[in-house]
């Protein structure tokens, strides 16, 4: 429609009344004739009511995708021709905007009405004519012109309001295409910040509205707000399509725009074109007629799963074809290049599904809880064991430290076994020293057989925790793992807090021997349990899960589990993931405790749980004789700390999960790309600079600090008996099983992190060092106390743990720098 010559103030005649030639009254807002026959066009853009019914963010991080794996995620295959028509399409969109004939399909006819507040995509339209015919030389001119527009674009679109910002992301996306297929030196390096620029300005744009809020109520919204609402969707669209041809060209993995699950599909081509506002709402009127159910998404286009036609596929269909009639140029290319992209599914990390990895976490979890079963039960008894032996309390105490030495030295054999042979291998194995052991103690009638038997049930219990990590760290990626650990964490602990309970009552009732039998009666039921239910993990016996070793004790019952999973996987793929198989290495361990990246950060964990383990070995003694409490009273008063210690490692374990995310798509927005760079560097130098020491050990200052507290309240508490109340060091156990198994939860689950691949002989390697440390603290804690006193013999260990920071400190500061150069190492050896 040809523009009058005047402007609006000197015009004689409405736009409609000129058109028909036909008298105006010229009235303010509308002339009589058009309010008559519903022919008013004056648009009016201010109150567009629009809603937001997806997440922005995940438009804004959408180039994250080809770097850090998010659950849900579906790789999309693009054939050669529909990467070719997608290719031309853009092309033509390009084409048509540069000559001047028109305007892409995105942009609608209004828009180009309204120059005033559209001043970024009028530009836009006008400064791209320069590239039509470049004179000889000028184009690196030309492209460089584009550049610094884009670049204002970007500083200033925080200032625009809804329509402004609409107009610049359109603009923006013309600009970037304009660059892409008119430079003549081949795939311009400024495109990859671009992108992520362009999906800066989608989240923006998108987080003021992308449906009329109208619509889901099947009502009809005003135009503006529809011509709005429809115009984003469609440049959002287009974004998406050329984000995935410059990925495809780059060689990235692409992938289906699941964020956008939802959005309302292209609109028909008569509500798309429609000239004026009484032929919108007309042709309104006529599609929410026909769509009473709800109008096509734009996941509905999506290739639909193979097999019998469902009722609802056969429904999804019948939607589809309807709305195939009656839609413009644009929809149908973007169904004919949705309905031919084959969605790939990329191999998974584990074959084994929610419910799966819950039963086997809890199988490991129950497992662990023996180590801390055999060693807290016995705690309420120590007193009645040295009366029964005819010997001191603190030889007894030396049956502790037995088993805390041994405790730190199995899992260095059987967690490198772990490693080789398999993880069920390593369990049997294990329990069946345990019940072997507890039936001897049970029996015994002597100090030495006590204390012989305790390191051999030590030998048996310990490495559970050790085997356990290994079979976290096969199931489990750095994303997932935090939570899960935190799980298994919490049923390592479970016997903290009812451990002593048990032991009390049942050495109070039935004598100390009955909680050796006990412990027996529990071995046997598990170990049949365990041989029963819980899969073959090791990642290089099975890779994945999906294949089946020759072993028969590792066939099975991992053949059931492949048979019943509810994740897709393919035999030969997961036989491609196979790890390499490792031989019995029992210096594995020692080599990591001493390593740079882990010595620092073992040490201080070590001391850490030394003082946690002197507290608690003081705490039956100390109560006995300070305050006059019962075996069954003595037990009771451990629940705190095994409470504590529960609530502290699940809480942890979800904390780590939300930290590491955040910390990674922080240094991936932020810091894992500078700007002007290409972003689209390699996965393995991203993986090298993400900071997992930002990610993993930010708390653990913090709850070292608040533990160094508890234990001094501990100390001195008891040290006034009579001017305080039990209740008080009874709470700060609680405090201080808190702080120390969160402490212990985040250090496991970073050195998982670091040594992947050697996770049962990492967790061994740290069990080591706190076992032997603990041992030596639990020997002389009792001595300490009765030279200097219960107050001062704590504080000398708070002071202890201060010094012992340092080794967070320096584990913050090198750790990365020694990572780097040890997996440097690796590769070059490989």
């Amino acid at each position: 429609m040809k523009t009058g010559r005047y402007a609006t103030s000197r015009r004689k005649a409405c736009q409609s009344c000129s058109t028909a030639k036909a008298k105006c009254d010229r009235k303010a807002g509308k002339c009589s004739r058009c309010a008559l026959r519903r022919l008013d066009d004056t648009l009016d853009f201010s109150h567009l009511e629009l809603v937001c019914s997806i997440n922005p963010n995940d438009i804004r991080n959408r180039w994250l995708n080809s770097y850090v794996p998010i659950p849900g995620q579906i790789v999309k295959h693009y054939p050669a021709n529909v990467s070719a028509f997608i290719y031309s399409v853009l092309k033509s969109y390009t084409g048509v905007t540069v000559r001047g004939r028109g305007v892409p399909p995105f942009v609608h006819l209004a828009q180009v009405k309204i120059i005033s507040i559209m001043a970024p995509l009028s530009a836009c339209l006008s400064l791209v004519r320069i590239c039509e015919r470049p004179l000889p030389g000028s184009e690196s001119i030309t492209m460089e012109v584009l550049q610094r527009e884009m670049s204002s674009l970007y500083e200033r679109h925080k200032t625009f309001d809804d329509l402004e910002l609409l107009a610049a992301f359109q603009a923006y996306l013309i600009y970037s295409m304009v660059i892409f297929f008119r430079s003549s030196h081949g795939p311009n390096p400024i495109l990859g910040q671009a992108m992520i620029n362009l999906q800066h300005l989608a989240c923006s744009s998108s987080r003021r509205g992308l449906v009329c809020a109208a619509e889901p109520h099947q009502t009809r919204p005003r135009w503006e707000a529809w011509i709005v609402a429809e115009a984003k969707r469609r440049t959002l669209f287009a974004m998406y399509l050329f984000d995935s041809m410059l990925s495809a060209q780059d060689g990235l993995p692409t992938f289906l725009g699941t964020e956008l699950q939802g959005l309302p599909a292209p609109a028909p081509k008569s509500l798309w074109t429609a000239p004026t506002r009484h032929e919108w709402e007309k042709a309104y009127n006529i599609h929410v007629a026909d769509w009473v159910e709800g109008g096509v998404h734009i996941d509905d286009l999506w290739p639909t799963p193979a097999g019998p036609d469902e009722p609802s596929l056969v429904a999804r269909r019948d939607r589809t074809d309807r709305w195939l009639e009656h839609v413009d140029e644009f929809g149908m290319m973007i169904y004919g290049v949705t309905c031919f992209t084959t969605p790939v599914q990329e191999e998974p990390y584990s074959i084994f599904d929610k419910q799966q990895k819950a039963l086997i976490v809890l199988i490991i979890s129950t497992a662990a809880t023996f180590s801390g079963f055999a060693s807290n039960i016995y705690f309420p008894a120590l007193p009645t064991i040295a009366h029964d032996l005819n010997v001191s309390v603190e030889l007894v105490n030396l049956t502790v430290t037995s088993y805390l030495i041994f405790q730190g030295i199995a899992p260095s054999l059987w967690g490198p076994i772990s490693d080789a042979k398999g993880r069920r291998v390593a369990y049997c194995c294990t329990f069946i020293v345990f019940l072997g052991a507890c039936i001897g103690l049970a029996k015994t009638k002597n100090y030495a057989t006590l204390i012989v038997l305790r390191c051999l049930q030590s030998t048996g219990s310990a490495s559970t925790i050790a085997i356990g990590s290994g079979v976290i760290g096969d199931i489990t990626t750095r994303a997932d793992r935090g939570g899960y650990m935190g799980v298994f964490q919490a049923g390592l602990l479970v016997p903290v807090a009812v451990g002593p309970i048990i032991g009390g009552a049942l050495a109070g009732s039935l004598g100390w021997r009955a909680i050796f039998w006990f412990l027996t009666i529990y071995s046997g039921v598990f170990l049949f349990l365990l041989v029963l239910l819980l899969p073959e993990t090791l990642r290089s016996l099975v890779g994945t899960g999906g294949l089946t070793p020759s072993n028969p004790i590792a066939r099975y019952p991992l053949i059931i589990y492949q048979k019943t999973t509810h994740v897709t996987w393919d035999s030969e793929a997961t036989r491609s993931q196979l790890a390499e198989r490792k031989t019995i290495d029992i210096t594995g361990p020692l080599r990591i405790l001493f390593s740079k990246q882990a010595a620092p950060i073992s040490i201080f964990l070590a001391i850490y749980y030394a003082v946690w383990q002197m507290s608690i070995t003081a705490m039956s003694s100390l109560f006995e004789d300070r305050y006059g409490l019962s075996e069954t009273q003595i037990g009771l008063t451990f629940i705190a700390n095994g409470v504590g210690s529960m609530v502290g490692t699940l809480v942890t374990g979800k904390i780590l999960d939300i930290d590491y995310k955040r910390v990674k798509t922080h240094h991936m927005a932020q810091g894992g790309v500078e700007t002007g760079s290409d972003p689209r560097q390699s996965v393995t130098d991203l993986e090298d600079d993400f900071p997992l020491e930002k990610a993993r050990l930010r708390l653990v200052p913090f709850f070292s600090l608040i533990q160094c507290l508890s234990i001094l309240l501990f100390g001195w508490t008891i040290h006034y008996p009579h001017d305080v109340h039990i209740a008080i060091p009874i709470v700060s156990t609680f405090i201080t099983g808190w702080t120390a198994v969160s402490t212990q939860s985040v250090v496991m689950t970073y050195l998982v992190d670091v040594f992947s691949d050697r996770s049962a002989a990492a967790s061994a390697s740290l069990n080591l060092a706190r076992c032997l440390f603990a041992a030596g603290g639990t020997s002389f804690v009792m001595p300490m106390v009765n030279n200097v006193g219960v107050g001062l013999a704590f504080t000398i260990c708070v002071i202890v743990q201060i010094v012992a920071l340092l080794g967070v400190a320096i584990q913050w500061r090198f750790a990365k720098t020694w990572r780097k150069e040890a997996d440097k190492k690796k590769r070059q050896a490989v």
